[in-house]
């Protein structure tokens, strides 16, 4: 009597058996990513097979992104999305179609870098001329705060005639008037003590 194997669900599943099953996914979801080995899938029929076709319907979980950071190979979901497609399965039977694959990928691989290395630089540059303009707008307020809390040429701020500094310019503004008043009439007296000492001279010599 033949013993036939009843598969188990995932929430039955042990640890160690749910790791097993993960590894073995990951490993087979990156394989796609080998045009030569789908050249072979093909060719022995597993694309005709319905459970098999399930299967990569099944695995399609992997581009999400809690699944996908674990892959070395993302451009395997890329094969895997194609996939889903009976034509797609059809024509990798053709080792033609394999080979046309495989060096497009390689030249994609070839050019790459350079494209990546271009599009760094170019978001490097940006960033840097963003933050010489911020730096550049701070600067400009910062001068903004301090010409409205600092005074206008010539004076000094709010600050230094409350602090006592030197020269406030209120009072430095205030003080020769001050000054000039206390001069003119201090002056009156000496003026008036002066034409009194002269009218006596000259009344001594007549």
């Amino acid at each position: 009597m033949a013993s036939s194997r009843v598969p188990v669900h995932p929430s039955q599943e042990t640890d160690e058996q749910q790791k097993i099953r993960f590894q073995v996914e990951m490993e087979f979801v990156q394989c796609l990513a080998n045009p030569n080995y789908l050249n072979f899938l093909a060719q022995r029929n597993y694309f005709k097979d319905p459970s098999f076709v399930n299967y990569l319907k099944y695995l399609q979980y992997w581009k999400e992104a809690k699944y996908a950071k674990y892959l070395k190979y993302p451009q395997c979901l890329h094969f895997l999305e194609l996939l889903q497609y009976e034509h797609f399965r059809k024509e990798l039977v053709n080792l033609q179609c394999a080979k046309f694959i495989d060096e497009q990928q390689l030249l994609h691989w070839q050019h790459y870098q350079r494209k990546r290395m271009a599009l760094l630089q170019a978001q490097s540059e940006l960033a840097t001329s963003q933050q010489q303009q911020q730096q550049q707008q701070q600067q400009q307020q910062q001068l903004q705060q301090t010409g409205a809390t600092g005074g206008g040429p010539g004076g000094v701020g709010i600050q230094s005639v409350q602090g006592g500094g030197v020269g406030a310019g209120v009072t430095a503004s205030s003080q020769p008037q001050q000054m000039g008043g206390a001069a003119a009439v201090s002056c009156q007296p000496t003026l008036t003590t002066q034409t009194g000492s002269l009218q006596q001279i000259t009344q001594k010599d007549k």
